[in-house]
């Protein structure tokens, strides 16, 4: 499902539409589900006879959403992007992007960049394994929607592959492999017998490292493409889901960590999560989830490639989740950044999303002997376990609490227009659902100052089902406001009896 929510003349227009693929169209019309995902056991009915070797999904469209070259494109990594009208919703059918996808599957994370002459960037990626190994391939499209890069890279001793998101800076793409394996075991004796989903047969090896991968990216304006090579570096192990951002600091910071001339340092600011399991669901955890385990930390990435090393650094206590750059400093240095938090703020204790963060974060943490030093992370680490706020040194925190009983989404910043406007100047959007009600709000933050509560609040008459992404666009992709609107409700079908 799609929500929208756009503004216009101080009135908002909410509208949703369910993505109209192929898999959705044909079980409306049979009453029932049909297709398998990645998280079914057994049969789509429930039937424990099925086929374990049809690993072939219905693509649910659910996990992205961006607005590029006149289409509203739904995405989910498994399966193509379904292309959509960005005003009416209305569902358009699956893309290839102008067939620039030859495989089955496309990202649902990317990064907007904007390049030097102004114009902007979609950069993506597509992940493939099979009997030879596993490879990704990375797209730039053009602000009309052609394909401007096409770059592929094997991925080396990766028998399988799991990437959610990337990053990008001036000259590398980036994604980072936590130590994921399929197991076989698990497949022969729960999967084929409907005990578990192919999901649950992936499983985090703590044993292993987890990998930072750079790929030069092409044609960039310093030349410096055809002169750098890709590069694997092993870090402690991780799992990411999503990043933050990534930039290259210019040469002389850089000098202090390790920097060479030629090839650059790139830092690597994420949500790192100490371990992750698939078999976690609202079925199979309680309470002492929340207690230790896997937590998800901001954590900052120093990386330099030519010295091979690649030096850590957590950022906060608390755990956090869906953070993001202001997008105007995607692959560029950035100080601020938003996301989701718990308010528990303990050393072993957390809990879930129920708060809004901004950090601000010296660009040049890491950078320099004062903060890069083994000494220097030892004591930053204890600021950050025990110190009053959890933070490190060089990093600010502000949070807003959205109560009891009320649980945020995703916050999404939208910066304030103008040439004038800094970094971190603008708005927090995020939607709320409050358990008490049983109705979903949108809460509207000033950016700066986070922690004085909501500038306004969108009271729905109706829930917001939990969501995954969105993304902002500056023009208005509402109704005609001429127009008067009518909230209009249709029920789906009904689900007949198994």
């Amino acid at each position: 499902m799609i929500l929208s929510v756009a503004f216009k003349d101080g009135q908002a227009y909410f509208r949703n539409r369910f993505v109209r693929t192929t898999g959705f169209e044909k079980e409306q019309e049979a009453g029932r589900p049909l297709f398998r995902n990645s998280f079914s056991r057994g049969s789509a009915d429930g039937s424990p006879f099925f086929n374990p070797f049809d690993l072939s999904f219905k693509n649910v469209a659910n996990t992205g959403v961006l607005a590029w070259g006149g289409q509203l494109y739904a995405l989910w990594e498994a399966g193509l992007p379904y292309a959509m009208d960005p005003t009416s919703l209305a569902t358009r059918g699956e893309s290839r992007m102008g067939g620039a996808l030859k495989g089955t599957t496309f990202a649902a994370h990317y990064r907007i960049t904007t390049e030097a002459d102004g114009s902007q960037r979609w950069v993506s990626f597509s992940t493939a394994t099979g009997f030879g190994g596993s490879a990704v391939t990375f797209y730039e499209f053009a602000e009309d929607g052609s394909l401007v890069h096409e770059t592929v890279h094997k991925l080396e001793n990766t028998s399988m592959v799991f990437i959610h998101d990337m990053l990008v800076s001036e000259h590398y793409y980036i994604i980072i492999l936590g130590p994921i394996e399929f197991s076989g075991k698990k497949f022969a004796t729960e999967y084929v017998f409907s005990k578990c989903s192919i999901a649950e047969c992936l499983t985090y090896n703590p044993d292993k490292p987890g990998r930072v991968v750079l790929v030069p990216r092409p044609g960039r304006p310093s030349g410096k493409s055809t002169s750098l090579v890709p590069r694997t570096l092993e870090i402690p192990p991780c799992f990411v889901f999503h990043h933050v951002n990534a930039f290259e600091p210019e040469p002389e910071a850089g000098v202090a960590a390790g920097a060479v001339a030629g090839e650059p340092v790139v830092v690597i600011d994420t949500v790192a999560w100490d371990k992750v399991s698939f078999e976690v669901n609202q079925y199979t955890y309680g309470p002492d989830y929340y207690t230790g385990g896997s937590r998800s930390h901001l954590v900052r990435l120093v990386v330099d490639p030519a010295g091979g090393r690649v030096t850590p650094h957590r950022l906060l206590r608390r755990t956090v989740e869906f953070a993001s750059p202001d997008p105007r400093a995607t692959a560029r240095p950035h100080s601020a950044v938003f996301g989701g938090c718990d308010m528990v703020d303990h050393p072993l204790h957390w809990g879930p999303i129920q708060g809004v963060f901004r950090a601000d974060i010296d660009p040049q943490l890491g950078l320099t002997p004062a903060t890069s030093s083994a000494a220097a992370r030892q004591q930053a680490e204890r600021a950050v376990a025990a110190g009053a706020d959890g933070t490190a040194p060089g990093v600010k925190a502000d949070v807003w609490f959205a109560g009891p009983r009320r649980f945020p989404g995703e916050p999404m910043f939208v910066p304030r227009p103008g040439a004038d406007s800094r970094e971190g100047e603008g708005w927090v959007l995020v939607a709320v659902h409050n358990a008490d009600t049983q109705t979903g709000e949108l809460v509207i933050l000033d950016a700066q100052h986070l922690s004085k509560g909501p500038l306004a609040t969108i009271r729905l008459p109706h829930r917001l089902p939990a969501g995954l992404h969105g993304s902002w666009h500056g023009s208005f992709l509402g109704p005609d406001p001429s127009q008067q609107q009518q909230p209009r409700f249709q029920e789906l079908a009904t689900i007949r009896a198994l």
